[in-house]
Parts: C-alpha cells; structure tokens; sequence
C-alpha cells in the first residue's frame, strides 16, 4: 500500500515539473525564449487543468488501494471460517458426525465462500425476490428454507436457461412446467412468470414431501426427478439422502441448498457486508388478470401507465413478443399504475370489439 502511495507522489512531482516548464542550460549556451504572455499563460493553464485531473484520477487509484486493503483487513482469509457445529435444513439435521457428509458440506462451504462476487450477488437479489417467497411459505405452511433453492437453481435470474432447457428462477423443465399449470407455446412461457413459477414450485415441493416424508429427498427429487429418486431407494434399500448413490449433480444439490442457508441467513458472520443502499429494490408489481380476443400491444400499454417498452417486457417476461396474446393473461404493471390501466384497457377493448 505505501509502495503505491510513493508511485503516486512521484508522478505527481514528475508532472508538476513539467507544468514549470523549466528551462534547459548548459555550460558554454544559454538560450532565452520569449512567448507572448497571454499565450504563455494560456498554455500553463491548460498544463494546469491536465495536472488536475492527473491527480484526481491519481486520488481515485489511490482511494481504491485504500478500499481494497480495507477489505482485506475486514475479511479474514477462507482458514478463519469453520462450519458450524449442527447444521439444519428444513427442519432436519445434517449428520456431520459422518465424516463423508462432513467433507462434502465443508467442500460445498469452501467453494461458496470463495466466490465473493456470486454472495454478493445472492444478498442484492434476496432482497428483491425473498419476501414473496417467505410469504407463500407461511400462507402454505412449507419451511422458510425453500426459499434458498432457488439460490441453488438460478442464483436468483429470473432469464436464466440451463443447458437442459430448465427456464426461469426456480429452472422448471417444459414437462414438469406444464404439470403446474405453466404454458409454454411460441409466444407465452409461464416459466418465466415469477409469481406463477413460484406457485408452481411451491405446489411440487409439497407434493414431493407427501410423497418422500423427507426433505431431503423432496429436494434431491426437485433436481432430478421423483422416478429417479424412488428408483435408486429401491435398488439402494435406503431412504437416507446422505447414504444414496445419486448423480453428482444430485449429491452435492442438498449440501449447496444448505450452505446458501448458513451464509445469507448470517452473511457478517462470514466477512460479506453491504451498506442498505446497496441492496436491489424489492419486487413490487400490480397484477392483472385480462382476457384478449386479439393481441394487445406491450407499447401501447406503456404509453397508458407512463412508463417505458422497456420496464412492462422486463415486468412480463414471459410474453416472447411485442404483444400480449389473445387468452387470459397475467400482467404485470409497475406500482401505482393498474387504474390508468384499467381506463385505458376498457377503452381498447369497446373500440377492438367495435371493429
């Protein structure tokens, strides 16, 4: 750190020197050079102003050196963290006591701390997506930690895509999607809805537990698929989660859902701090429930609620067009805005039937 701050005052000295403009002499030659003064002064000032912002682009550099070893000296490195003594997800306990099931928690813990920026990211988007969640958890009596699987599914991208074709925050698969009353066409795919997709979720969480009597299995279950799990607790004569041979992706799946609990349900415990500004906003939306006999253009209903193309598509991700299809559709509108909406809807409608 004082090495940087010694670099930064050398060429603060080095350029200063050249604003002097000092004159070159030699032994035997002196040479006098006469500038006007007005062009003189013209030419320091803009040496000066250059100078100027040398030093605050110098400041700026020299400010996040500050901020960096603050950092660092905040966070203590990866060695400082332990894995708490009793871990439990949904209610039921992980068996640390087995030293397999301790090493792969402690594998999965590791690797998540590591991963500064993706923690971070987890805490901003919590904010925003969480407490909808937490909030059909309660009306529907499920455990409070369902709301990490999908920090485990899609980091919280309400556009993410996997490799599978499983779309949208909670990564529902187009089979599974429409056994939840997702739709998924050309132009409409319910995947992406949130507040659909977190129904749905919800919905084959509870039904897997019904069928599992088990958390963990429900869970392992969620990520690949209810006939898979039965099939190998058959083969296997277990239903322990912990003592199953399952895919890899499956094995580790319940050990992630269980860090992404331990560390954002307590991030300064584990050296991750953000001021309250720095948190995305919450997700606040008027949903409405229309029914089409045509297309109604997205534009449109921006010009209606005052704002841009731009905020209904990203609100709506789930319609692929630049027009709700006809049907009955979800919609949602920016804060404040259904009762302009609905004047202008009404009004659209009489004159689309008119035609």
């Amino acid at each position: 750190m004082m090495k940087s701050i010694g670099c930064v005052l050398v060429i603060v000295i080095f350029l200063f020197g050249c604003v002097l403009d000092l004159p070159v002499t030699k032994d035997s030659e002196k040479r006098v050079v006469q500038i006007d003064s007005s062009e003189r002064q013209d030419a320091l000032a803009g040496k000066l102003k250059s100078l100027e912002q040398s030093v605050s682009r110098l400041q700026s550099e020299v400010k996040n050196l500050e901020n960096q070893l603050k950092q660092k000296k905040d966070r203590p490195p990866l060695t400082t963290y332990k894995l708490p003594r009793e871990v439990f997800l949904c209610g039921e306990r992980i068996p640390t006591e087995n030293k397999n099931v301790w090493e792969n928690l402690d594998r999965e813990f590791l690797l998540t701390l590591s991963n500064d920026i993706q923690v971070l990211l987890w805490m901003k988007r919590a904010r925003r997506y969480f407490p909808h969640i937490e909030k059909r958890l309660r009306d529907l009596s499920l455990p409070d930690d369902l709301k990490y699987v999908n920090i485990v599914e899609s980091g919280l991208r309400p556009f993410a895509v996997s490799p599978s074709g499983a779309a949208g925050i909670w990564q529902f698969i187009p089979a599974t999607g429409e056994k939840y009353e997702m739709r998924k066409n050309r132009i409409v795919d319910e995947r992406f809805d949130f507040f659909k997709a977190t129904e749905g979720a919800l919905a084959y969480l509870k039904a897997l537990y019904e069928e599992f009597g088990s958390w963990t299995l429900s869970l392992a279950a969620y990520n690949v698929g209810e006939n898979r799990v039965q099939k190998e607790i058959e083969l296997q004569g277990t239903k322990d989660y912990y003592f199953l041979d399952l895919p890899l992706e499956t094995e580790r799946y319940v050990y992630k859902i269980a860090v992404a609990k331990m560390i954002l349900s307590d991030t300064g415990r584990y050296g991750f701090h953000l001021d309250e500004q720095e948190f995305y906003d919450p997700l606040q939306v008027e949903r409405v429930e229309i029914e089409l006999t045509q297309p109604l253009p997205i534009i449109e209903v921006s010009r209606a609620v005052g704002c841009f193309y731009k905020d209904i598509k990203e609100l709506n991700p789930h319609f692929s067009e630049e027009a709700i299809p006809p049907g009955i559709q979800f919609v949602n509108l920016p804060p404040g805005s259904s009762v302009p909406f609905w004047t202008f809807f009404s009004a659209w409608k009489m004159e689309m039937e008119g035609k």
